[in-house]
């Protein structure tokens, strides 16, 4: 059951037959994203008879965790409507609310039952259960272990070129079509990509422009492609002893090409996958001819976890300007007032932040290489 009010939490308490003494808040997650879950700890009395039972109540859920990337304040909201209410069961009751990672999800915390078994994470003071895992540390939680990681890569300036946009624009409006963390994974990667590299200077930030004519010769071999798969297209059948349980799941659909219309079952058919992605390609090429579209795509050159990290930092967090005084505040620690400023000015260079004072801007070049589909 989804908890949404406190008058759920309150009426489980009321029926749970006796004395509640903790209301605990656990994490769990699973392929769609993390969630609470909050149980019950009661003593229930019957004269000579004591015994403790442990009530399931229901999930704290208010979406997956595609807010990461939509940037919610806060993050994770469960967290905070969890302390709010059990701040409420505390004082109504008398209970304790047990909640060992009131942060940020970490189903590695030890339930109330299994406290005693907990060490304080060395990093963040949470309670944790050691992990067994010989390629993990044994002191600190998995959370910090990935923050240690991180901030040894911004330290240690290792490598970050990954990371390239598309973009559709016409009159300097720009339409973001796709990311991929490399230029191949991209389905029309193949008809450009040796016009593409031709043009490549290897600056920080290259950005390469196909226009009319390029999108025309593009259109070309998409077609001759199409051609080829389509000359041997066989209707996909689901394999004999499919199971039948999963055969809703998997919903065939209907693409049309040259007036003639074709199903496809991309899941079971690697053929029947090609052809969508062929006809998808050719149909946002098609667009791209009809409107006066040209293609953009930036690509990163020489970039490091710290070029990435400060200039996340200030578009994100900053919302597109902050001070320098900020940003070596927040890496405190990890860098130098040096390796920022060094840092800033290399963005700079690369055309990515402005620079006036003590203020430093994100630019429209640094938004398109963040993937912002608007700028």
């Amino acid at each position: 059951m989804n908890i949404t009010s406190f008058e759920t939490i309150d009426k489980a308490i009321g029926m749970a037959g006796g004395k509640p003494i903790v209301l605990e808040a656990l994490w769990d997650g699973d392929t769609s994203g993390w969630y609470l879950h909050l149980s019950l700890h009661v003593i229930i009395k019957k004269l000579f008879f004591v015994k403790k039972e442990v009530k399931y109540i229901g999930t704290i859920s208010l979406g997956g965790d595609i807010r990461l990337f939509n940037r919610t304040v806060p993050p994770w909201p469960e967290a905070e409507l969890a302390k709010k209410w059990g701040k409420m069961a505390n004082e109504k009751y008398g209970l304790i609310f047990y909640f060992p990672s009131d942060k940020e999800p970490d189903s590695d915390c030890p339930g109330w039952e299994q406290r005693h078994l907990a060490i304080q994470c060395a990093d963040c003071a949470k309670m944790i259960i050691p992990t067994d895992s010989p390629y993990l540390p044994k002191d600190i939680c998995y959370s910090c272990h990935l923050k240690r990681e991180f901030n040894n890569k911004i330290k240690n300036a290792e490598p970050k070129d990954d990371g390239v946009n598309l973009y559709m624009v016409k009159d300097e409006e720009y339409d973001h079509l796709g990311y991929c963390s490399f230029f191949d994974g991209f389905p029309i990667a193949p008809f450009i990509d040796d016009t593409v590299q031709a043009r490549r200077e290897k600056r920080l930030v290259d950005i390469i422009t196909l226009d009319e004519l390029d999108i025309s010769i593009i259109k070309e071999k998409i077609e001759e492609a199409i051609d080829e798969k389509v000359a041997v297209y066989k209707s996909a059948e689901f394999p004999p002893g499919f199971p039948e349980k999963f055969k809703s799941n998997i919903k065939p659909y209907t693409v049309e090409y040259q007036g003639n219309k074709y199903e496809l079952i991309e899941r079971l058919d690697k053929e029947h996958s090609k052809i969508g992605r062929l006809v998808w390609v050719l149909e946002m090429v098609n667009k791209a001819i009809s409107g006066g579209y040209c293609f953009k795509i930036f690509f990163k050159n020489g970039f490091t976890h710290r070029d990435d990290a400060v200039l996340r930092f200030v578009n994100f967090v900053g919302n597109g300007s902050t001070s320098l005084t900020a940003i070596v505040q927040k890496y405190s620690g990890t860098l130098t007032k040096t390796e920022v400023q060094d840092t800033v000015a290399k963005m700079e260079m690369a055309g990515c932040l402005t620079i006036e004072g003590e203020i430093v801007q994100t630019t429209d070049v640094a938004r398109k290489l963040l993937g912002i589909r608007k700028v």
